[in-house]
């Protein structure tokens, strides 16, 4: 007969012990992502483009 002491981890103990840490890292990295993604990004960091208007409005000065 084999006596678990405190010293001694049984296996189901050592899987329980992983699910609860990858749950916890899980946990931990989905709070930061959504936590990052709910700050509003400054509009400095947006770059402005160019629009080039359509050739039809490019010629409309020669017309008049």
């Amino acid at each position: 007969m084999r006596i678990n002491t405190s010293t001694q981890v049984s296996s189901l103990e050592k899987i329980l012990g992983f699910s609860l840490a990858t749950f916890s890292m899980f946990i931990l990295g989905y709070t930061a992502t959504r936590v990052y993604l709910s700050v509003p990004q400054s509009q400095t960091s947006i770059e402005q483009t160019t629009v080039i208007p359509h050739q039809a409005a490019l010629w409309s000065e020669l017309g008049r």
